[in-house]
């Protein structure tokens, strides 16, 4: 059966909660834009070329200000007014903001804003529309929203902010709830690319690329109810996706977290009840999903989870993870705790690529004859921990061993047994040995097989074994980290004639 990944959601009444709850978000943002291009269809439309603060003041609630090419200082809007730029720069000094924003129903778009403390800040605000703005070189938020909700920030470049100093963020929410904030691109920022910190609920973020920051997206302290989707959260260094201090019950779907220093996604300090759906997860250094410190209750499913040290480590417990594609990792899965690796029968388990049983048999208990597309023996990850349902496909090996050849079978102590090994892996091989065991003891002596051609190959001395049966062992080891252990065959050394052990 060949297997492949569907990016499945489900529906119970805490998803058609968050639904309802989330489409009185899009109707607020919705109504909102409209009384904003309504106000600013009845004002005028002034072009302004110096002095953008005076002409701010002088004008009217619902004009739309045509803001002409130039270098302009910072600004404070506390009326109704769309402010469009025109190859227009404002800058501020590195401890103002460039632009303070004081009034509902503002509109910034199109700006180059630079330098300040802040960039753009949204101060207790809500109908706001920041979109299309470049903010780059501010020393701490490149854009804030502080106690604004209901707001709208759009393709922004909001990148090299926070890079001096204590280092700080692209994007950053702070008591700010129900605001959609899509397609904007945060990179190299000192810390985040986007930060909730604390208590923001309900916001929409979608499509944006957050990398080459510290964490392309962190929430931290009690930030619930937040759809992440569709970001590019990859190559931080850190994690791509960090959640701390009671976090809980976001939606996190369809993202991709790939090649981050540390983590994909980590989930800290009773951040619990998050449903993780649908992402791609792959290539990240130590971890790709790390779920730790009493932050339980989460699902996890139709996950890509891959190309990692460990593909999913958990030190908390009630978590739900099915349906997921757990491949390439080195450790497949780490459960400290006590969490649920299948769904019933017959919706299944994970695909593990490294899972080596047969689907003979069918059934909830696996006991009658047929396929049915699971394993027939449960993949073991822990004690206490087993998926009962491995799916079936695409299972490999990243180290194998293609052809294996050893002579003698029989030897005297001293005699050398030639070995030879054709082997494929996924990664570069670092070492290739091979080693004696008796009665599943290591002997003494071992020999390094060198790459010659096509194969592996070395000859191991007996000198050092006591006559006897010996398993001879082949190890090798990748540049990931992962280590593969197979028998070549069985060695019967005999003592030289004229020669007694001692």
């Amino acid at each position: 059966m060949h297997w492949k990944i569907r990016y499945v959601s489900f529906i119970n009444n805490t998803t058609v909660l968050a639904l309802v709850g989330r489409l009185k978000t899009i109707v607020f943002c919705i109504l909102s834009a409209a009384l904003l291009i309504s106000s600013f269809a009845n004002g005028a439309t002034i072009p302004v070329s110096s002095n953008l603060q005076a002409a701010i003041d002088a004008a009217s609630p619902g004009d739309t200000l045509q803001v002409a090419g130039g270098v302009y200082d910072k600004i404070t809007v506390q009326k109704s007014l769309n402010l469009v730029g025109n190859g227009a720069v404002i800058r501020a000094g590195n401890r103002d903001a460039c632009v303070n924003i004081d009034a509902d129903n503002v509109g910034i778009s199109g700006f180059t804003v630079r330098d300040g403390f802040y960039g753009i800040k949204l101060n207790s605000v809500s109908g706001c529309s920041v979109s299309n703005n470049t903010v780059i070189y501010c020393t701490q938020p490149g854009i804030a929203l502080i106690f604004s909700d209901g707001n709208t920030i759009t393709g922004n470049n909001a990148s090299f902010n926070g890079i001096v100093g204590e280092g700080w963020y692209g994007i950053y929410l702070s008591n700010s709830n129900d605001n959609l904030i899509t397609n904007n691109v945060a990179y190299g920022n000192g810390a985040y690319g986007i930060n909730l910190f604390p208590s923001c609920g309900n916001n929409t973020i979608r499509g944006n690329v957050l990398q080459g920051n510290m964490y392309g997206l962190y929430m931290f302290t009690d930030c619930a109810g937040n759809l992440i989707e569709k970001n590019d959260l990859s190559r931080n260094t850190n994690s791509g996706l960090d959640l701390r201090i009671n976090c809980t019950g976001n939606t996190i779907i369809n993202n991709t977290m790939e090649d981050n220093v540390v983590a994909g996604l980590t989930l800290m300090e009773d951040s619990g009840q998050n449903t993780i759906s649908g992402n791609d997860i792959r290539g990240n250094g130590r971890y790709g999903l790390q779920i730790q410190s009493r932050s339980d209750g989460n699902t996890i499913i139709y996950n890509n989870i891959s190309d990692s040290q460990t593909g999913i480590f958990l030190e908390s417990s009630k978590n739900e993870i099915y349906g997921d594609h757990v491949a390439d990792n080195v450790i497949q899965a780490d459960d400290r705790g006590i969490n649920s690796w299948n769904a019933q029968y017959p919706k299944g388990g994970n695909l593990w690529s490294d899972y080596q049983g047969q689907d003979e048999m069918q059934g909830s208990g696996q006991a009658a004859p047929g396929k049915d597309g699971f394993g027939d023996v449960p993949y073991s990850i822990s004690e206490t921990g087993k998926d009962q349902y491995p799916i079936m496909g695409e299972q490999v090996k990243q180290i194998a061993v293609l052809a294996k050849e050893m002579a003698p079978m029989k030897a005297r102590v001293g005699d050398a047994v030639a070995i030879k090994a054709e082997l494929k892996s996924k990664y570069d091989l670092l070492q290739v040995t091979a080693r004696a065991y008796q009665d599943g003891l290591e002997a003494q002596g071992y020999c390094r097989l060198v790459l010659s051609g096509d194969f592996y190959q070395g000859d191991f001395s007996t000198a050092l074994l006591e006559p006897g049966r010996y398993d001879i062992v082949l190890n090798a080891k990748d540049a990931r980290g992962y280590e593969l252990q197979e028998t070549l065959g069985v060695v019967d050394v005999t003592a030289r004639s004229g020669f007694t052990s001692a």
